[in-house]
C-alpha cells in the first residue's frame, strides 16, 4: 500500500486555513477530548500517558509544538509542578483556551520566535504533523534538533498511512465533505497528511536520531463511533501489545516515534 500524502507543499495560505480552523473549533475542543466523548478521551489521554512514559521532567525546560488547548500542560504540571513550560500553536483561539500562563505560549510556527529559551531538556509534536506538508515538517525536525540540549528528548506523532483507521477516513472524505460539519477535521477541506513508517523515519533522521517506536489509538473509523464500547475494550487490549507488529500498524491510527538530538 502506497502512503497518502494529500499536499506536497506548504503555502501561507494553508498555514491560515489551518489557523482558521482550530479557532473555529477552539471554543469545544477542550470538553470534546474531556469527558464529552468517550473515543476522543481515551485516544487524546492515551496519547499524552505514551508521550511522557518514563521521561522524568522535574525541574527541566520542556517545548509544546502544537500545544493547543494545553492538555500536555495540564498532565505534566500535575506530575512535575518545577517544570518550566513553553508552548506554540499556530490558533491563538486554541492558545486561549488552555492554563498555559500568557508568558509561556506563542502564536505561529515554533521557529518564528525569539523564545525565551534556546535549548529544551525535552520537544513534543503531538497530534500536529497532519497539518504540516512535508517541507514545513522538515523546518519543524530541523528547529527541534537545533533546540535539544545534548541527550534532550523529542516526541513526536504521526498520521499511520497505512493504518486501516487512515484508509476509510480518506476513502469516506467526500461524502462527508457534501453533508458533514464544518467543524470536523475531515469535512473541513482542510488538507492533511499521512506517513508511513518508512517515510516518517527518513524524514526524522535527516536531523535527529530515532530511539522508540510506539503505536497510538487501536480503533477504527466508524466503528468507534458505531459501536464506541466494543471498539475501546479492543483498544485498550490491543495497546498492551508489545512492539509494533504489521498487523499492529494497522490497526493503529497513528505513529509515534522517540528521538534525541544527534551526536
Amino acid at each position: 500500500m502506497q502512503s497518502t500524502v494529500l499536499s506536497t507543499h506548504t503555502s501561507p495560505t494553508q498555514h491560515h486555513q489551518a489557523a482558521q480552523f482550530f479557532d473555529r473549533v477552539s471554543g469545544s475542543y477542550r470538553a470534546k477530548y474531556g469527558t464529552q466523548s468517550a473515543f476522543h478521551h481515551y485516544f487524546f489521554n492515551e496519547r499524552l500517558e505514551k508521550a511522557t512514559r518514563g521521561l522524568d521532567l522535574k525541574d527541566k525546560d520542556v517545548l509544546d509544538i502544537g500545544a493547543g488547548t494545553g492538555n500536555l500542560y495540564d498532565h505534566l504540571l500535575e506530575r512535575f509542578p518545577t517544570i518550566r513550560f513553553h508552548a506554540t500553536d499556530v490558533s491563538a483561539g486554541m492558545l486561549a483556551q488552555s492554563n498555559i500562563p500568557e508568558g509561556q505560549r506563542f502564536v505561529g510556527s515554533a521557529y518564528e520566535h525569539d523564545l525565551p529559551l534556546r535549548r529544551f531538556d525535552a520537544i513534543f509534536m503531538l497530534g500536529v504533523t497532519t497539518y504540516m506538508a512535508p517541507d514545513e515538517l522538515s523546518r519543524n525536525l530541523a528547529f527541534i534538533a537545533d533546540s535539544l540540549v545534548p541527550g534532550g528528548t523529542a516526541v513526536i506523532t504521526f498520521t499511520n498511512a497505512h493504518g486501516l483507521d487512515t484508509v476509510l477516513r480518506i476513502l469516506l472524505r467526500t461524502p462527508l465533505r457534501l453533508f458533514g460539519s464544518r467543524n470536523k477535521v475531515l469535512s473541513s477541506g482542510l488538507r492533511t497528511h499521512t506517513y508511513s513508517t518508512a517515510q516518517a523515519r527518513k524524514a526524522l533522521e535527516e536531523h535527529l536520531q530515532v530511539q522508540h517506536w510506539d503505536l497510538l489509538n487501536h480503533t477504527v473509523f466508524p466503528f468507534n463511533l458505531l459501536l464506541s464500547g466494543l471498539s475501546l475494550r479492543l483498544a485498550k487490549r490491543l495497546s498492551q501489545c508489545a512492539g509494533t507488529p504489521a498487523w499492529l500498524r494497522f490497526l493503529s491510527s497513528d505513529l509515534m516515534v522517540r528521538s534525541v538530538r544527534k551526536s
